[in-house]
């Protein structure tokens, strides 16, 4: 089993997670004061004693859906659970703020069974914490910003944890308690990491001891917790039998001098502008890259890069609407083909055996590849022939153009639900049909109206979905694993679903149910596994106490 390891520790999981809230049967009667009271001086009495793991929440990732699942874990234990989040980037976020990938993709598809807390025009397919980060910092946002505030808002709970550069390098297995077969994480081990003078990634320091918790959540792009707890998985589209590319990854960079009017003009029916709520600018154009001969010659010539219509978010709120060649935009526009996500050159560089033997790119020597690329002056010469784009610049930092610390990674792996009759629980024919079936084990609805952004170079942007589907809870967990929740993006769901899964509004309602469901598993009310009717209903009051969209 790739990298798991059975690290003897005192303590660790030995069953079912005790309930954190002793003496208590609802979420109602232990959110009073004395009994937050009552359960933190058991927590404190049982950690004196050495009877309690170190967290009872890990959550390996950075990205807003683990943000999410750390807040929402926090909220409905009351601030009690101790909760430590492994975050390999050196900011909270990942793509959104380290990768510069500074848009919400919002999805509009207006419920008709808002929460009353959210205004009437809310127009968002989720609500939850989406609507929280929506509402604090629009959906077009400076990344460092971003980061900044997502950092805040952790800091305001002073029981979660945050180890920043730091990666997963080990995972203890053990029996799963009870009835049935199956494992249960016991314990795992992390390293240091820091960038080198290339930027990349490298292990620094010595691997932790044993750091044990009740319940740990794979909340990351890379799915590398669910690949070191030996879960079964398909790599990108492999389910469709077709091979193990995950969609094409994205470097973003910073252009300034571009003007936005003429270039959504080029098509208005097509292309559009927008602004936050905050007075941030995005827009979105650029088809006719596939239309400029310059751009074809490139594209032909080049075996890994793709120049694409463009989606574009002001950095920063600089308001300078009438001379938009005054503000800096970041730019996904360059799509990158054959990136492995699952690859860490930190881990060939150590030769400890987790780097897998595929013919895909590093994301790391991607970046590289494509830094190098945009950097050359052919490049910003083509994209000048863009329609708005005639005195466009790179932004430059140190004398290099300024671009994302990692890159935009779409696709990873799915986790299969094995001896099951269904290999993924949410598949093609849910998105197609809308997922009814689904409804009392729903923990949210999923919609993205787009494209998958290809596999391949010959491949045209496709699978266009009409209509909103609901989203079961099995996405979140494995059969193999009765420890184990996946809100990231080895969640349960097949290559063909994930083109619209993927999305920040998706994951981030992942996060949120994952977290909920954690929370109220050390309260004794939920079990992960197999959670009952009347558990799914109190997930559900716990969902919408939070102002979950949880109805179409």
């Amino acid at each position: 089993m790739l990298g798991a390891l059975i690290v003897a520790a005192a303590s660790g999981f030995s069953g079912p997670p005790a309930p954190l809230f002793r003496g208590s049967n609802s979420l109602k009667e232990a959110s009073r004061p004395s009994g937050f009271r009552l359960a933190a001086a058991a927590l404190k009495q049982q950690r004196r004693e050495g009877q309690a793991p170190d967290y009872d929440i890990i959550i390996y990732g950075g990205g807003p859906q683990a943000v999410a699942a750390a807040l929402k874990a926090s909220a409905v234990t009351g601030d009690y659970a101790r909760i430590l989040m492994i975050v390999p980037e050196e900011a909270p976020g990942s793509i959104m703020t380290v990768g510069k990938q500074n848009l919400f993709d919002l999805n509009y598809y207006r419920s008709a069974h808002l929460p009353a807390a959210l205004p009437a025009d809310y127009e968002g397919t989720q609500g939850g914490t989406l609507y929280r980060f929506l509402r604090d910092m629009g959906p077009v946002f400076s990344p460092r910003d971003m980061a900044l505030y997502l950092q805040r808002r952790m800091a305001a709970h002073s029981n979660i944890t945050v180890w920043y550069r730091t990666e997963l390098t080990e995972v203890a297995l053990q029996p799963a308690p009870g009835p049935g077969t199956g494992t249960a994480i016991k314990a795992i081990r992390v390293q240091p990491i820091s960038r080198n003078g290339m930027g990349w990634y490298r292990y620094t320091g010595t691997r932790t001891r044993p750091l044990h918790a009740r319940i740990f959540i794979d909340a990351s792009e890379t799915g590398r917790l669910v690949r070191l707890a030996g879960v079964d998985y398909a790599v990108g589209r492999e389910d469709q039998g077709a091979d193990k590319r995950q969609m094409g990854a994205t470097l973003m960079y910073k252009i300034r001098g571009v003007n936005v009017y003429k270039a959504v003009k080029a098509d208005p029916k097509r292309y559009g502008y927008a602004l936050s709520s905050q007075g941030a600018l995005q827009f979105w154009a650029g088809d006719e890259a596939f239309r400029i001969p310059e751009m074809i010659a490139f594209d032909r010539s080049s075996p890994h890069f793709r120049i694409k219509g463009y989606n574009a978010g002001e950095e920063g709120i600089s308001k300078a609407f009438d001379d938009t060649r005054r503000m800096e935009f970041w730019m996904n526009q360059i799509l990158i083909y054959n990136v492995d996500a699952r690859k860490a050159w930190r881990d060939k560089a150590a030769e400890n055996g987790l780097y897998p033997d595929s013919g895909g790119l590093d994301p790391e020597m991607a970046r590289d590849m494509a830094a190098d690329m945009l950097a050359r002056p052919e490049f910003i010469r083509m994209v000048r022939q863009l329609p708005g784009f005639g005195e466009a610049e790179l932004v430059m930092r140190g004398g290099k153009p300024e671009i994302g610390g990692m890159l935009y990674l779409r696709e990873s792996i799915h986790t299969v639900r094995r001896g099951e009759d269904r290999r993924f629980a949410l598949t093609k024919r849910d998105v197609l049909n809308g997922g009814e079936t689904y409804f009392p084990r729903r923990i949210g609805i999923g919609y993205y109206n787009f494209d998958s952004n290809t596999y391949t170079k010959d491949e045209s942007l496709s699978n266009p979905l009409h209509k909103p589907w609901y989203v079961p809870y099995e996405v979140l967990t494995t059969p193999q694993v009765a420890n184990l929740l996946i809100p990231g993006y080895a969640a349960s769901i097949d290559s063909f679903a994930w083109t619209a899964m993927r999305v920040y509004p998706n994951l981030i309602m992942l996060g949120d149910a994952a977290g909920t469901a954690a929370g109220l598993s050390l309260t004794g009310e939920f079990h992960l596994q197999r959670p009952t009717a009347s558990e799914m209903e109190e997930l559900h009051r716990a969902l919408r106490a939070e102002n979950a969209i949880l109805e179409k």
